[in-house]
């Protein structure tokens, strides 16, 4: 993988993700420099994974959030989006509830059920352990 461009939304993080989608084309969500763009670049390759196993697109509503947006979205304190270790995530013209029960299969780490609670995204994130949690 070539060098990363933070600053330009259209640099690929992983061989499907972008920076665009990282940051939700917002400046401010550009991760710091250090173990927060590791672990977007971690998560990504897994989601790349996720991908490739799926069959066809995921988009993202969020990644990473630095302290600010995450209060503002109502995020709570300890939110691994605060890391890089966490995206909403939907599958790209197919139905999500499918997604998210495969992803409940397959998924070894964290994961929140929100497309089943109507909120048009699953949250995965890479913390220890199969937590699962409805919104």
């Amino acid at each position: 993988m070539s060098v990363i461009d933070w600053n330009n939304p259209n640099s690929r993080v992983s061989k499907y993700f972008t920076v665009g989608e990282v940051t939700n084309n917002q400046p401010a969500r550009i991760p710091p420099v250090g173990p927060h763009r590791d672990n977007v670049i971690r998560l990504a390759r897994e989601l790349d994974l996720v991908r490739e196993a799926w069959g066809g697109p995921i988009g993202v509503t969020s990644w990473y959030r630095p302290p600010a947006i995450n209060r503002a979205v109502g995020g709570v304190s300890n939110s691994q989006h605060l890391t890089g270790l966490a995206a909403d995530i939907y599958p790209i013209g197919r139905n999500g509830r499918e997604f998210e029960a495969w992803l409940d299969r397959i998924w070894v780490y964290a994961l929140g059920y929100g497309q089943s609670s109507g909120r048009g995204f699953t949250h995965v994130d890479l913390r220890p352990g199969r937590a699962r949690w409805r919104y």
